[in-house]
């Protein structure tokens, strides 16, 4: 059996504007300037890798964990409030489900921010969710994505991973996985298991038969 493992910031949620927003909101309240530059460095997460380089720009002012407290803090109220679904998100998803396909979110982002993230999804539309609490080494680690095909009960060479970071495309082809990258303001370098696509809406079921056909074996039509 195979299974689809979606990565969810930029990839199935819209939540990149609104982590820029929350990343330029809490610089500037210590009087530090953040643009579209320093969220491409940091784009994918984890969460460490965004506290140390905001720690950098600020010069170390603040306790480590600071930004991580804060970014977590802004961003629950902008996910409540101000999250959309990628488009052709729901719809990928229920299409893998309906013909017997398991599907499993697999995020960066902490348990809480996810979990809110799920809320814009109907319940139990994905087998499997895994957080950065969840996993002892985050994305580019491979072990997200292990641990995702391990809670399917799938083999991790029959999953294909959609990601929009370079770091999320690093973990997903680690794994073992088939990747479909759909770059966020990065270019993705080649490889023999990484598609890549200018959009989720370029994905459908029908297109993935065709892509993956030894992985949708046994696969209802």
């Amino acid at each position: 059996m195979s299974a689809l493992l979606f990565d969810m910031d930029g990839t199935v949620i819209d939540s990149e504007p609104l982590w820029l927003e929350a990343e330029i909101e809490v610089m500037a309240e210590l009087g530090f300037h953040w643009d579209a530059q320093d969220q491409q460095n940091c784009l994918g997460g984890p969460m460490d890798r965004t506290e140390k380089y905001m720690q950098e720009r600020s010069g170390n002012i603040k306790p480590y964990g600071y930004f991580r407290d804060n970014l977590n803090r802004v961003m629950q109220k902008k996910l409540l409030h101000d999250l959309k679904l990628v488009p052709n998100a729901l719809e990928l998803i229920s299409s893998a489900k309906k013909i017997g396909i398991k599907t499993a979110l697999v995020t960066a982002s902490g348990s809480v921010l996810m979990n809110i993230a799920l809320k814009k999804f109907p319940d139990g539309i994905f087998d499997a969710t895994v957080s950065r609490d969840d996993v002892i080494n985050s994305k580019p680690n491979p072990e997200p994505y292990l641990r995702a095909a391990d809670l399917l009960e799938v083999n991790i060479s029959n999953c294909v991973v959609f990601e929009d970071s370079e770091t999320g495309v690093i973990s997903g082809l680690a794994s073992g996985a088939q990747v479909i990258g759909i770059p966020h303001l990065i270019n993705l370098a080649p490889h023999e298991n990484l598609r890549i696509v200018d959009s989720l809406s370029d994905v459908s079921i029908d297109k993935l038969r065709n892509w993956y056909p030894t992985l949708f074996v046994g696969a209802r039509r």
